[in-house]
């Protein structure tokens, strides 16, 4: 399926804290007056030290909030989510092995969708989630999400919380006090998701994640139990470019650029129809670049819908 290129789209989003937000560094700092539980951060090559919200870490989160939302349903044939996508021997990963290689094809039908999307131990998935900063690159940004701008400061002002483990028997103090930092609540983080050679109903699926971000259902990093990350995602620019060998003077899914045989033998999705939006060539290639997302995502989970 990523043999030829047919079609992809580069999502830009903003993500909002609503409560405070900690996603652990994973180690213990050297500094004796810093917090015992830091946050990650990295470093940029112009911005210098800055908090992030890494790829990685959107990734499993979202991941997480589509299959809660498919398992256990089908889609024609195709199961919503399987059991576990690291289970080297389910139903996804039978073709990981390199001994008892799989035509891709077959590898691609055997996946879940929620598989399809985010890949498997077997083949790659639709969706790569790039690391998000504290400030946006756009051309006209506003200057307060600029870099160096009032959002970029205080995302990088931390909050410090003192907290304590309770023994469950005793009710007394089993490990603390310790020190937690947290990116404060109401600040703006900006990245992109990349889709390849996606479908509109794989689409709808990444949208339906967002709105269990969204509706507080999902949250982000660690202590969610403690009331931490919850937030907002918005989807404020769509990029998507098809191979402009195909003809089409219209932004169409994967699902209609490649021949009936194929998308019989990857056991697509039926096709759905994305909105119609102006294209300019660009290269190879024919671009459609999207301000009003609303009617995307919104197609999105049309196709999803359709699919059940």
């Amino acid at each position: 399926m990523f043999r030829a290129s047919y079609n992809r789209a580069v999502l830009r989003i903003r993500i909002t804290t609503v409560t405070p937000l900690r996603i652990g560094a994973g180690d213990v700092t050297l500094d004796p007056s810093g917090a015992d539980l830091t946050c990650v951060r990295t470093r940029h090559g112009q911005h210098g030290s800055t908090v992030y919200i890494p790829g990685s870490s959107l990734k499993g989160v979202l991941r997480s909030a589509a299959e809660a939302n498919v398992r256990g349903r089908n889609f024609g044939a195709v199961v919503g989510s399987c059991d576990d996508p690291l289970d080297r021997d389910g139903l996804c990963n039978r073709g990981a092995s390199n001994k008892a290689r799989q035509p891709t094809h077959e590898i691609h039908k055997a996946l879940c969708l929620t598989c399809r999307l985010f890949g498997s131990l077997a083949i790659k998935g639709r969706a790569s989630v790039r690391d998000l900063f504290p400030w946006s690159e756009e051309a006209g940004t506003e200057p307060r999400v600029a870099p160096g701008g009032s959002n970029h400061l205080s995302a990088n002002q931390l909050e410090v919380r003192h907290g304590v483990s309770i023994n469950r028997m005793t009710g007394s103090v089993e490990n603390g006090p310790f020190d937690l930092e947290l990116v404060p609540a109401g600040v703006a983080f900006f990245g992109d998701i990349a889709l390849e050679n996606y479908q509109a109903c794989q689409l709808g699926l990444l949208v339906a994640a967002f709105d269990q971000v969204n509706d507080g259902i999902a949250q982000l990093g660690s202590s969610k139990s403690r009331g931490l990350g919850v937030a907002s995602i918005a989807v404020e620019r769509i990029v998507h470019e098809q191979a402009g060998t195909h003809a089409k003077p219209y932004p169409v899914e994967v699902g209609a650029l490649v021949t009936s045989d194929d998308a019989k033998r990857y056991g697509l999705a039926v096709a759905a129809a994305l909105p119609i939006a102006d294209g300019v060539a660009r290269g190879l290639a024919t671009r459609f670049d999207v301000q009003d997302t609303a009617p995307w995502l919104d197609a999105g989970r049309r196709a999803l819908g359709a699919q059940r």
